[in-house]
């Protein structure tokens, strides 16, 4: 009996796209763990020392490569078969099915803990805004109490209702509305140049100041999507090794932009981050679009790098990862586990990385719980059971002449 790949059993699969996934909640993770322990990342080879901590403290870069990857995911399909009319109620079940079931349990788990430990108005409203995800809408609400990481979720969401309004005019004029989102990003951004450094975390992450990290994974999947049409084999192998050399030539973008910030960020100025982050990001963007584009047409141990047994593996518990790693790392700081012997944890050096280890360890046991005992489950009898609204609709049969039937 032959078994199937999983470039072969899934439609459009582009096994690459694992790779920079797992990058991105790799980025995510060593981030938010650095946050609370200090922990950088060192590799020692005798008295020679590879600091890595631009990279760490640079990790919040991963939601924006989050951003770029659902746009492609949603747009390479359609760009794949430009005939292909988007299912408004298919589309609509399979994004539920997605995000929801688990993100509610998440919710409801996350606020419990929080039962006598915020005080009972502020946890309604932190609750009610995170289960309705509009915990983005106010300043108040977006210091999200009961679970930080879900702001993203919410601006995902916002771009998933946007989508269906956003493909007509995409598919006639992809380069236009890429300008237009460029654009928007921008003036948006541009704004806030002056604005209260108190509310600029809150309005730098709304979607009109990252409408261009979704459309700009849309713009890529175009051009990953035509090219695949128009190159032949033949010709995508003379062109590998340039396409090799494109991938990491963007990587670097994204490393020379962290290697920046890292060297500017500490300054007078409280949200001379923020303000950083929103200069540099049409640059990250360009980075991380590009390498993914180019990664597609590139040699095969580069491919493999980025697509293989692990990558996939990261990638298919990532959405969980995401959603519990940092609630995971603030209890066991909440319980001292492990111990530590300083007033504040950070300040003791030999807790910090078995605090790491702990923290990720534990994350991912949650995670892979969560996705293949919860949300695989769920999905599997959702699909299964899919309501005749929902079902894509079958394109009509063309019919052929008698004659041609007939000499079949």
């Amino acid at each position: 009996m032959k078994f199937k790949s999983r470039s072969q059993s899934i439609p459009d699969y582009v096994d690459t796209l694992d790779g920079f996934r797992a990058l991105a909640t790799f980025l995510v993770l060593i981030f938010h763990y650095w946050q609370q322990s200090w922990n950088t990342m060192e590799l020692r080879f005798g008295s020679f020392t590879v600091n890595f901590g631009h990279i760490v403290s640079n990790g919040y870069l991963g939601v924006e490569l989050l951003f770029i990857l659902s746009g492609f995911c949603l747009y390479y399909p359609l760009a794949m078969h430009p005939d292909r009319r988007l299912s408004i109620g298919n589309y609509i079940y399979k994004r539920v099915v997605r995000i929801l079931p688990t993100y509610l349990l998440c919710v409801m788990i996350c606020s419990a803990y929080q039962i006598g430990r915020l005080d009972p108005h502020t946890l309604r409203e932190q609750f009610i805004g995170n289960m309705t995800l509009t915990q983005m809408t106010t300043a108040a609400l977006s210091y999200n109490q009961i679970n930080g990481v879900l702001w993203s979720i919410a601006i995902e969401v916002q771009f998933y209702i946007l989508f269906p309004i956003l493909l007509p005019l995409f598919r006639r004029k992809p380069y236009g509305v890429m300008a237009a989102a460029f654009i928007i990003g921008e003036v948006w951004r541009w704004y806030l140049r002056d604005i209260d450094h108190s509310q600029i975390n809150w309005l730098m992450n709304q979607l009109p100041g990252m409408i261009d990290c979704f459309v700009g994974g849309m713009l890529a999947a175009k051009i990953a999507a035509q090219l695949k049409r128009d190159l032949v084999e033949p010709q995508r192998a003379g062109l590998a090794q340039a396409f090799t050399a494109g991938t990491l030539a963007f990587m670097l973008v994204v490393l020379l932009v962290m290697m920046y910030i890292d060297a500017l960020r500490y300054n007078d100025l409280p949200d001379n981050l923020s303000r950083m982050q929103m200069n540099t990001r049409k640059f990250v963007i360009v980075g991380f679009a590009g390498a993914m584009l180019c990664s597609i047409f590139a040699s095969t141990w580069l491919r493999k790098v980025f697509g293989n047994p692990i990558t996939r593996f990261i990638s298919a518990i990532s959405y969980q990862v995401y959603m519990w790693h940092m609630w995971i790392a603030l209890r066991l700081k909440d319980f001292h586990i492990p111990e530590y012997v300083t007033e504040r944890p950070m300040d003791d050096t030999a807790w910090r990385f078995p605090y790491l280890m702990l923290s990720l360890a534990v994350s991912l046991v949650v995670a892979i719980a969560m996705t293949y005992l919860i949300e695989r489950p769920i999905s599997r009898f959702a699909m299964k059971h899919m309501p005749r609204w929902a079902k894509p609709r079958k394109p009509k049969e063309v019919r052929e002449p008698k004659e041609a039937t007939a000499n079949e």
